[in-house]
Formats: structure tokens, sequence, C-alpha cells
């Protein structure tokens, strides 16, 4: 899925719901910037900003990871510092895990260990490997985020028998903003 699809998509989603419960909401893209890796957003409500960074991890390589943590910095800098509403940052990813050892370290990497599923893991033919760092660390030392709550999502199912397909991960994580 295109960075900017996933950002828009969840954007539309939560936008939804806050009108599902009475609740008006809009959202926009960021200032785009030239180097800026993929599209910010910004959810507005009464209440709340939500700031969502879509990056697509299309190679799992250093250099697509640390464009990540850059994007997020970035965005953390352009807070909406004039009001007081409760912030919050969404970063969301999804990524195909192929044949490479970086790919495979991509769900050690952004959980900060291997999953609970890894048996699951081997038996569709996925071995993963240890991430030297992870997304956290990597976020609370360039970004001075903390606190965080990082998942991996198995969306999609096999049709021969309805296990989630594990080569293929949709990855959040949800960090509160500060108002300083």
């Amino acid at each position: 899925m295109k960075e900017s699809h996933l950002g828009k998509a969840l954007s539309r989603r939560l936008i939804h719901s806050y009108k599902n419960i009475d609740i008006p909401a809009s959202f926009v893209q960021l200032e785009d910037a030239s180097s800026l890796k993929q599209m910010v957003f910004r959810v507005d409500s009464p209440d709340h900003q939500i700031y969502i960074v879509a990056h697509n991890l299309i190679s799992a390589n250093v250099a697509c990871r640390r464009g990540l943590v850059q994007d997020t910095c970035w965005m953390l800098d352009r807070l909406d510092a004039n009001d007081n509403k409760e912030k919050r940052l969404i970063i969301i990813s999804d990524h195909w895990i192929d044949r490479s050892a970086a790919s495979k370290s991509i769900p050690s990497w952004w959980l900060g260990h291997q999953p609970i599923h890894l048996p699951e893991f081997i038996a569709q033919g996925v071995k993963l490997v240890d991430s030297p760092n992870s997304l956290a660390v990597d976020l609370q030392a360039d970004c001075r985020l903390h606190d965080g709550m990082h998942r991996i999502f198995h969306p999609f199912h096999r049709h021969r028998d309805g296990l989630p397909l594990f080569k293929y991960l949709l990855l959040s994580a949800v960090y509160p903003l500060s108002n300083d």
C-alpha cells in the first residue's frame, strides 16, 4: 500500500469514527517538504489532535528505517503548540517480509523483541532474526519520544486454512505527545 493511501485511509477512518459519536473532526496533510520521505497528516477534533506518520517499509534497510525516524522528528518540530488539546502520534507502516536478513528483522526492530507468534512465523517458512536496535530506542534517542505502544497485526488470512499470513505485517506505534 502506498504511504499516502495508508495515511489517508487511517485519517479518514478516524474521522468516520469521530462522526459516529457526533464529534466534529477534520484532517489535513502537513506541509510537503522535499526532505520528507512520507506524508504526515493531522486529525483535529475539539479536544484532540492525532498526528499520523505513515511509512511504507518497502525496503527494510537502515536508510528506510532512518527515514521513518527522521520523518517522525520532522513532524514533532511542527506540532501545533498554540492549543492545549490532547495530542497523540500514530506511526503506521506495512511490510512484506522477503528473504533478506534486514526484512526478517523488522518485527524485532518494531517491537524491541521477537513476536510471541514465533512458531507460527516458522511454520509459514519465515525465520525471523533479531535486530541490533529497536524503533523505540531510535525514537527516544532522536526524537525524545517514550511510553509508546508498538504492535504488529496480520490482517490477511490464507484461503486454504484461514490462518493469518505472517509474511505481511501491518505495524503500528502510538505515543502520547506532551504540550511542552
